[in-house]
């Protein structure tokens, strides 16, 4: 009986699903912007560039170029760092 409960507790728990995390904009001046991916957060490229873009076209400047990335400590994920520019 204790068996048969602990494995329906453990198919139970092995189903639930972490709950995907946005990107945390974390700061923006109008010719850059700064991006938190959290640790556990599996965001493409593409989805970075396109959130960095939209927080870009808020101000004046047409679209987003990644110039770096580093990693925060404690596990906290990656900040990204994009610089505004407008079109050549």
């Amino acid at each position: 009986m204790r068996l048969a409960a602990s494995l329906i507790c453990l198919v139970t728990l092995s189903a639930c699903a972490m709950p995907k995390q946005e990107p945390i904009v974390q700061a923006f001046n109008g010719d850059s912007v700064s991006i938190v991916q959290p640790m556990f957060a599996a965001f493409t490229d593409a989805e970075l560039d396109a959130k960095a873009n939209s927080i870009c076209q808020r101000g004046n400047r047409k679209f987003a170029e990644r110039v770096s990335q580093r990693h925060l400590p404690n596990y906290e994920g990656t900040l990204y760092l994009f610089l505004c520019l407008n079109d050549a």
